[in-house]
């Protein structure tokens, strides 16, 4: 039998007993001046006090039985219940509310991936909607339950109602249903979801995971429908539809099979996608795989005109390397896709025509999949392409920035910036002059500030800068000087302000003047304006130029319809005209203008590579370099390895390991313009391709293979090493980078699990291909390493469709629950009986102090029985004064005397005990002491028999006195 009572701190126990037990023996060792009755009585009291007081103290409950049920409506609002379930779980909990007993409550869970809690406990009446919104892309039901069980109250029956199709994408159902069952919550289930709905599914795409150039690749495609009807499949490589079949879908499985030739070597990606009428979901319409083609090494050249990357592209071919040439807009971004490269080469690209997007994903090209990448130089490459402060100045073996300027000319530079009113808007480029609107709200000449500040930071504090701004006339903003006295080079364009008319001639006018004074090497304008302006003696300007020995560069701001008065302008003036059509592009046009014109970015003089390091890259080529006429100017990094200097010791061949891959960086060209005397020689194929093959991959291990293994939604990396006699290879250090299709890197280490097999658990990946690098170390061994492209599913979400009943079968099984048909049998009495647990100690601390008086009175008060007897006469003797004689009779008053002579001659003896023990005592016949009658109380002798008078003295004490005198006396026996 179980007891109803609990204590909340156990080990207060053990302290109370320990203290009842000294005060015990302390109170028996002690000296007492107390009789043994009294002495027993005042330890039993302290005893029951303290344990009251160590009970309370202990938080002793009482066990209380309670009836009142909380019921938890978990609904279930993922894509695989469908709009219809959704609508069949939301009728069952109003139909459950409208049968709630008065006193049970009611609380409402929503999920899908997350939970959420729709309503909290409560007396809830009805609920006309759901208005949680999950993430509907999967169906957690652990996490579901897990909240659930968290709201309820303590003092209740517990009942959770799980509303679902029984999908559990994650797979954590059945360790909360037996959680929830050590708990006493019992849970019962209501089914909805698509059973029976129209719906098709490509199940998988298979393709074989390596092939070689001329082999046919055998794509199968699985397909599972619910009915009988047509559909398309379709069959994607690479991003091109290469298959296309149309067929008839049974129901169940369909296999349609692909036959597809291995022309070029490199990773291949396929994927396959099903069209049909009858169909639920659209995201489980495709499957994705891979295929690895082993051939000739696979080299991207990206050039922004073919012609310039001619003579490379045939040295390339010329040694057995399969070349592909694309312009820099066409590069992919998708890193499945740029795998399939071994190495990228950029020829004389401007870093603007690739983008941030593709200069990303370059740089993980290299660094997270371990690919290689070439940079060669030309006009528009390096710091004189922009790469300044980019993705791919950090992937390559050279800063942009020259950093030793005391080699370099002092520059002069003045920015002539239009402030007409023109530059308040943007004009439209048509006949007429009418101002359009701003672009994206921002006016052209605030750009242009934004543009003056990016030319301000490619200066150093030696070099001169002055700032003009025109509009009818000149006004200086900044005066040329050394940027260094400048001082605020931005509070003091904020003033320039767009208005009036324009006037070039009279801005470019003023700089010159100023730039006349100078003594820099280099003088250059940067003009920005829209072009509205053409009036002026501009050759008698350009002649002054000319003879000063300053350029002149512009910048059309908008595309205004003076493009060519500008572009004239720019070439007369020996620099370069910039149409900015988008005027947000011209911050980065100053940047670059300033970083030629600053810095030696382009350096053109003769010379003779000098090697300062050994390299594969020169193999077989120790005869000697012919000569360069120019290069870009750059500065090594620290971790790089420089293997080529010019004559001024600027890099002309740097390497470098960058993350898994590598980088070279070739500052000259490779045409007639700066390598003329490269062209023609002997080992110019041999050099160019052993550049590149340097930056290759390292040899693919074999018995390397990887997969995905997914359960549910939940995906783990799962690696298979074996050498090639299959011997596996075990306690290796395993690790892997995935890439994701949006680029996002992530590095796993890969436990052992089995002989030759390593597993990393990875969660839930989006659907796609993921570019992985796996590397296995051990000591004493050869690293191994291979790259490989797996394909993460289709979410299981929309994989697992229909409903299952065997699962939620198993949840509520856990807990002794059962399958509902109708809301009313959520509130059925059959859960198992519960209690509430009552705090006691309020009552056993009004226990405990209504005993302490008691206490103190029996230690420290003696009553004995002739206390007893006085306090009793005393009482009578006041009732008596209270009384008084009127109204009593003489029959009556003789009548209480007799009584009283009867009943009280024991209270009257003790009474005057004292006055006889005095000497008023008389003996009897028979010589025994007894006390003098008293007088009769009443006059008449006659009816009422005569008594001895009572002495005369002073009447007695009051029973007080009586009392102090009584315990006196005590004491002193």
């Amino acid at each position: 039998m179980t007891l109803p009572f609990s204590v909340t701190a156990p080990e207060v126990l053990l302290v109370g007993l320990l203290l009842i037990g000294a005060t015990l023996l302390l109170s028996a060792a002690a000296r007492h001046h107390l009789s043994r009755g009294r002495r027993r009585t005042s330890l039993f009291l302290r005893a029951t006090m303290l344990s009251l007081l160590v009970l309370a103290l202990a938080g002793l409950q009482l066990a209380l039985p309670v009836d009142r049920q909380t019921t938890v409506f978990v609904v279930d609002l993922s894509d695989s219940v469908g709009a219809d379930g959704q609508s069949s779980a939301l009728a069952f909990v109003r139909e459950a509310l409208e049968e709630r007993p008065g006193g049970d409550q009611a609380a409402v869970v929503a999920f899908g991936r997350d939970a959420l809690v729709e309503r909290l406990p409560a007396e809830l009446e009805d609920i006309d909607r759901i208005a949680s919104v999950p993430t509907k892309s999967a169906t957690d039901i652990g996490g579901a339950l897990r909240l659930a069980s968290a709201l309820f109250p303590d003092e209740t029956q517990k009942r959770i109602v799980l509303i679902s199709d029984g999908n559990d994408t994650t797979g954590r159902g059945q360790a909360e249903a037996a959680l929830a069952s050590s708990r006493g919550i019992r849970i019962e289930t209501y089914v909805v979801g698509l059973a029976g709905a129209d719906e098709v599914i490509l199940q998988r795409l298979h393709t074989p995971a390596t092939a070689r150039v001329g082999e046919e690749i055998e794509a199968e495609v699985t397909i599972s429908s619910t009915v009988r009807q047509p559909a398309t499949v379709r069959l994607y490589g690479d991003g091109r539809q290469i298959g296309v079949e149309s067929v008839t879908l049974q129901p169940g499985l369909t296999r349609v099979v692909f036959t597809v030739e291995a022309t070029e070597a490199g990773f291949h990606t396929f994927r396959a996608v099903v069209e049909a009428e009858q169909d639920t979901f659209s995201q489980n319409d495709r499957a994705d795989s891979d295929t690895v083609v082993k051939g000739d090494p696979r080299i991207l050249l990206v050039t922004g005109d073919p012609a310039v990357s001619a003579n490379l592209a045939s040295a390339l071919e010329a040694e057995r390397q399969d070349v592909t040439q694309l312009a820099p807009e066409q590069i992919p971004t998708d890193l499945a896709a740029l795998a399939t490269y071994d190495s990228i080469v950029l020829v004389d690209v401007p870093a603007e025509r690739l983008g941030e997007a593709r200069m990303t994903a370059l740089q993980v090209y290299v660094r997270d999949v371990g690919r290689g990448l070439v940079m060669i130089g030309g006009e528009e490459s390096f710091g004189a392409g922009g790469y300044s402060q980019t993705p791919l100045e950090e992937a390559l073996p050279v800063d942009m920035e020259v950093r030793d300027r005391e080699r370099q000319p002092d520059v002069a530079l003045v920015v002539v910036i239009d402030k007409s009113g023109s530059m308040d808007a943007c004009h439209c480029n048509t006949a007429d002059r009418d101002m359009g609107t701003a672009i994206t709200g921002i006016p052209k000449v605030d750009i242009g500030k934004e543009a003056i500040l990016r030319a301000v930071a490619a200066l150093t504090a030696r070099d001169e800068f002055g700032v003009v701004s025109f509009n009818e006339n000149a006004h200086w903003v900044i005066h040329t000087a050394p940027l260094g006295q400048v001082g605020d080079v931005e509070g003091q364009i904020a003033g320039i302000r767009p208005e009036g008319q324009t006037n070039i001639f009279a801005g470019l006018t003023a700089a010159v003047e100023e730039l006349e004074q100078t003594t820099a090497t280099r003088r250059h304008i940067v003009l920005l304006t829209d072009g509205w302006s053409s009036s002026g003696a501009y050759e008698d300007l350009l002649i002054r130029m000319r003879a000063a020995n300053i350029t002149l560069s512009a910048v059309g701001a908008g595309g205004g319809g003076a493009n060519e008065f500008l572009s004239g302008l720019a070439e007369q003036g020996g620099g370069r005209y910039y149409p900015a059509v988008n005027p947000a592009s011209i911050p980065d046009i100053f940047l670059k203008e300033t970083q030629q014109v600053s810095g030696q970015q382009i350096v053109e003089e003769s010379f003779f590579p000098i090697q300062t390091a050994e390299s594969p890259i020169l193999r077989g080529l120790e005869e000697g370099l012919p000569r360069l006429l120019g290069y870009n100017g750059t500065t090594p990094k620290p971790a790089a390895q420089t293997v080529l200097v010019s004559s001024r010791d600027d890099p002309v061949l740097a390497q470098w390991q960058y993350g898994l891959g590598r980088a070279v960086a070739w500052t000259s060209d490779a045409t007639a313009r700066w390598a003329t005397n490269w062209v023609p020689w002997a080992g110019f194929n041999r050099f160019f391709s052993q550049l590149v093959s340097w930056t290759f991959p390292g040899e693919e291990a074999d018995g390397l293979e990887a997969e995905f293994i997914t359960e549910g939604d939940e995906t783990t990396l799962r690696l298979r090493s074996v050498e090639s006699d299959g011997t596996t290879r075990d306690f290796y250090e395993t690790m892997a980078r995935l890439t994701s299709p949006e680029i996002d890197s992530l590095g796993v280490r890969l436990d052992q699990v089995a002989p030759g097999t390593y597993e990393a658990p990875l969660g839930t990946l989006a659907p796609g291909a993921y570019a992985i690098r796996l590397d296995q170390t051990r000591a004493g061994e050869t690293p191994l390493s291979r790259t490989v492209v797996l394909v993460a599913p289709t979410p299981a979400e929309y994989r697992l469709l229909g409903t299952n009943e065997r699962l939620l079968a198993v949840l509520r099984g856990a807990t002794g629950g059962r399958a509902l048909e109708t809301g009313a049998q959520a509130w059925t009495r059959d859960l198992a009986a519960t209690t509430a647990s009552r705090d006691l100690w309020p009552w056993l601390l009004l226990f405990a102090l209504l005993l302490w008086p008691l206490d103190v009175a029996v230690r420290r008060v003696s009553v004995g029985r002739r206390d007893l007897a006085l306090a009793r006469a005393g009482t009578d003797a006041r009732w008596r004064a209270w009384r008084g004689p009127s109204g009593r009779t003489a029959q009556v008053g003789g009548m209480l005397a007799a009584k009283d002579r009867a009943a009280g001659s024991r209270a009257r003896a003790a009474l005057y005990r004292q006055e006889t023990v005095e000497g008023t005592t008389t003996d009897t016949a028979d010589g025994s002491p007894t006390a003098e009658a008293p007088p009769p109380s009443t006059p008449s002798a006659a009816t009422v028999p005569a008594t001895a008078a009572p002495p005369a003295a002073s009447p007695p004490p009051d029973t007080l006195a009586r009392l102090r005198d009584a315990r006196d006396r005590a004491r002193r026996r």
